[in-house]
């Protein structure tokens, strides 16, 4: 926008200012969301030390305590 901007095409053309934005915030939405939820993981792991102290305490509670924990980011 502004490219669009500095070369006056704005000033030529205002009525395409609203649809224009409307149609590339469209544009990489559509693109850009997918794209980015594939290229990082869903399920990540974290430290317990790591996490708030009530989670790190009820997890070395637990008979066999892990190092790390499994979380699912979700969308």
């Amino acid at each position: 926008m502004n490219y669009l901007e500095k070369r006056g095409t704005l000033q030529r053309l205002p009525w395409i200012n609203a649809p224009l934005q409307v149609g590339l915030c469209g544009f990489l939405l559509v693109f850009a969301t997918p794209l980015c939820c594939a290229l990082f993981p869903q399920k990540s792991s974290i430290s317990i030390s790591s996490l708030e102290p009530e989670i790190q305490e009820v997890v070395r509670k637990l008979p066999d305590p892990p190092k790390c924990v499994f979380y699912n980011k979700g969308l």
